[in-house]
């Protein structure tokens, strides 16, 4: 049987090269087989390979399209339009070897296998490894999927199998709602001009951080021509922060701001609070000062009202009042 041992990253791997005339036609093919495997699996494996070529070079089924062809034809024709092109790519090309061979129609048993191989703390050779979580599991599917998709809609799948792919369910809405006190602390044990701004622009107008960032300071607000929705939005600005709005302009970089955040919250005694909270504390503090959902969900740059429905429960006050007024008549009424 054509199987060979290799080592590669300090690793023992088998091979498989077949190499063979076939209807007159010369045919060589090379595989590596995945890690883990023992011998015995290895040449299985190596057979089927090879009863698989001798039927297709024969011309009786089509080649199998796999998801390591979906991803190559994705990021291909598509990488130059993504914002996350060179994380995107170094995750694909991370996992390359778990789903480069794994034909793109038998998606549902591969990705369960998949999703618990990428949450085990062992790999395929019994080495330690970092487990992923399920939100960082979703994303990689989520890859993965979006190239299946692609390879459907150009016409190299004949179907879309990505509904019967198995992909963990995440649940990463946060209820912490900071008030104006716990930010002003936070403000306060801030060592980094910027950054201090920041926290304070952010509570007073709900923008993400990297909104806060590249926002443009106009006479009608904060003006964002590239949003998360893909909409263009103004935030006016509050009257507290009009003084950082003309004065402040942002250079501080990711990991600094990243640092001096982490710095400060813990110093202020709030180790818990995200600085993503902040933009819920300014869906709070408009709530309950009586904005209507769909004027906070405009505040905030939501494309749907579903988004805007975490905030429902912070309403409470104003829906019991609502329910009370059932059966009270107006004061014509009552004449």
């Amino acid at each position: 049987m054509p199987i060979e041992t290799i080592t590669k990253a300090g690793r023992r791997r088998y091979r498989w090269t077949f190499e063979r005339v076939i209807e007159g036609s010369r045919v060589r093919k090379t595989k590596l087989l995945p890690a883990g495997i023992s011998a015995q699996e290895a040449d299985e494996l190596a057979r089927k390979w090879e009863r698989e070529l001798y039927v297709l070079v024969s011309g009786l089924i089509r080649p199998a399209v796999t998801i390591g062809d979906c991803v190559l034809a994705h990021v291909s024709d598509k990488h130059m339009r993504w914002k996350d092109a060179t994380k995107r790519i170094q995750t694909l090309e991370k996992w390359k070897s778990e789903y480069s061979e794994q034909d793109a129609l038998d998606l549902h048993e591969w990705s369960r296998r998949f999703a618990g191989y990428l949450r085990a703390n062992r790999d395929h050779s019994g080495q330690p490894k970092r487990p992923l979580t399920d939100g960082a599991i979703r994303n990689v599917m989520a890859y993965l999927r979006a190239a299946i998709k692609y390879a459907h809609k150009i016409g190299r799948l004949e179907v879309d199998q990505t509904a019967r792919m198995v992909i963990p369910a995440v649940n990463n809405e946060r209820h912490h709602y900071p008030q104006r006190r716990e930010m002003l602390e936070i403000a306060r044990a801030c060592g980094d001009r910027e950054v201090r701004a920041a926290i304070r622009i952010a509570f007073y107008s709900g923008m993400r951080r990297g909104e806060i960032m590249r926002a443009r300071v106009t006479r009608n607000g904060y003006s964002l021509a590239d949003t998360k929705n893909g909409r263009p939005r103004i935030i006016p600005i509050h009257p507290r922060i009009a003084v950082l709005a003309r004065r402040v302009r942002f250079t501080v970089k990711v990991k600094r701001f990243e640092t001096e955040w982490i710095k400060a919250r813990e110093t202020a005694g709030h180790p818990e609070t995200n600085f993503h909270d902040l933009r819920h504390g300014a869906a709070s503090e408009m709530i309950n000062a009586g904005i209507d959902l769909f004027t906070v969900g405009g505040v905030l740059g939501h494309k749907s009202v579903v988004s805007t429905k975490r905030y429902s429960h912070l309403a409470t006050d104003r829906l019991a009042d609502a329910v009370g007024r059932i059966g009270q008549r107006g004061p014509e009424a009552r004449k």
